[in-house]
């Protein structure tokens, strides 16, 4: 055991005599894992706040079918399905979208009653007349609303909102750039009356299968479709894979790129290294201690420059909310996002970072050193 920690120190005597080798390595493996690990966190916290909004919602989701999408589905079935066994709470919901003025923004119409716990007015109130509004902090932001404001949006210019709160909603980061109103407003801003893009039906454990049934009887010979909360489940986490699956596309070439200036750097000094093996070879040291010492240095400077990468990723997302990457993972927002964005650091994308670096720098350096260590120590040292 005192053997081995012998040749740790003097591993990292060596790391600290080669300053540059040891920078420049560093400095590749953070370019290589910092925008790896920072894209990572930031997919895992968006897919876990999406996963939490579909655990938290309606047990079924019915739609109509057209072309192969989601379409209204009319009002007219809306007292049936609430007498269906099982069913304990039914709420029609429209969900657009508008401009106001030149920013994208989210439409909720949906009754007072059934707007969302998560959704905490931060100042004003909830809307009880017609055409009034609560309005998310972002667009608030952004316009310089207060309470009392009007505004209109372009879909339907005539119609004039009054602002009555500003909300901000800690489970979904959509909600700073989204307009809450009631279901009715909803139907006249976008001109459609008697319809709604969804109904959430809440039920009793259980009792699905026979809700679809009775569902069935229902809308006989209409186009409808209904979606659980398990293959919402998987909508969402199709759309996730897809886009890592772009981001780990455009990251590849990156990586490409990245691996020969590790593998360079990695035997940078490599005719002073020969000599040092050289005279470790002539003093007395045996093949596998030469290559012991290799690998301590490589898994010194691998832990270190995952260490930096991760303290890195921290502060990208933390200090600078993910600004230039966070594109990728959330369409339509500004390359500086203006609210928090979510992101989780899980120990295994971590860990698969520091084995990455390690693996990358072995074999930029073992085989050299391998074929150092068993020539002569004579032609070695010349």
């Amino acid at each position: 055991m005192g053997k081995h920690s012998n040749i740790l120190l003097l591993a990292t005597e060596n790391l600290l005599r080669h300053r540059t080798k040891t920078i420049v390595v560093c400095l590749c493996i953070i370019a290589i894992l910092t925008p790896f690990i920072t894209a990572i966190a930031i997919s895992d916290g968006i897919r876990a706040q999406s996963l939490i909004s579909v655990k938290e919602g309606a047990d079924l989701y019915l739609t109509f079918d057209e072309f192969g999408r989601n379409s209204a589905i009319p009002l007219k079935y809306l007292d049936e399905i609430k007498k269906i066994f099982g069913v304990t709470k039914v709420i029609p919901r429209i969900i657009g979208r508008g401009f106001l003025q030149n920013k994208l923004a989210v439409v909720v119409g949906v009754n007072k009653e059934d707007i969302p716990e998560s959704v905490d007015c931060i100042s004003g109130r909830i809307f009880e007349k017609a055409n009034e509004v609560v309005v998310g902090h972002e667009l608030a932001r952004h316009f310089k609303l207060n309470i009392g404001d009007q505004f209109s949006m372009r879909c339907q210019q005539r119609k004039t909102f009054t602002v009555v709160g500003f909300f901000s909603s800690d489970s979904s980061i959509w909600g700073t750039s989204m307009i809450f109103m009631s279901f009715k407003d909803a139907g006249e801003l976008f001109g459609k009356q008697d319809v709604a893009t969804d109904i959430q039906i809440h039920s009793l454990p259980g009792h699905n299968s026979e809700i679809a049934t009775d569902l069935y009887d229902i809308l006989q010979g209409e186009p409808y479709r209904l979606q659980d909360k398990h293959m919402i489940e998987l909508y969402f986490k199709k759309g996730f894979m897809l886009k890592e699956g772009i981001f780990s596309a455009l990251y590849i070439v990156a990586f490409a790129l990245g691996v020969p200036a590790i593998l360079v750097a990695s035997g940078f000094g490599l005719s002073e290294r020969k000599k040092e093996i050289g005279i470790m070879k002539a003093t007395g040291w045996h093949t596998l201690e030469v290559l012991e010492l290799i690998s301590f240095e490589q898994l010194l400077i691998s832990l270190l420059g995952a260490t930096i990468a991760i303290v890195l990723s921290i502060l990208w997302v933390k200090g600078f909310n993910g600004a230039f990457i966070a594109q990728f993972f959330i369409a339509e927002i500004t390359m500086l996002p203006k609210f928090t964005l979510p992101a989780r650091f899980l120990p295994l994308p971590c860990l698969l970072s520091f084995f990455f670096a390690f693996l990358l720098t072995m074999v930029g350096s073992v085989y050299s050193s391998w074929r150092a260590s068993t020539v002569s120590p004579v032609a070695s040292m010349k």
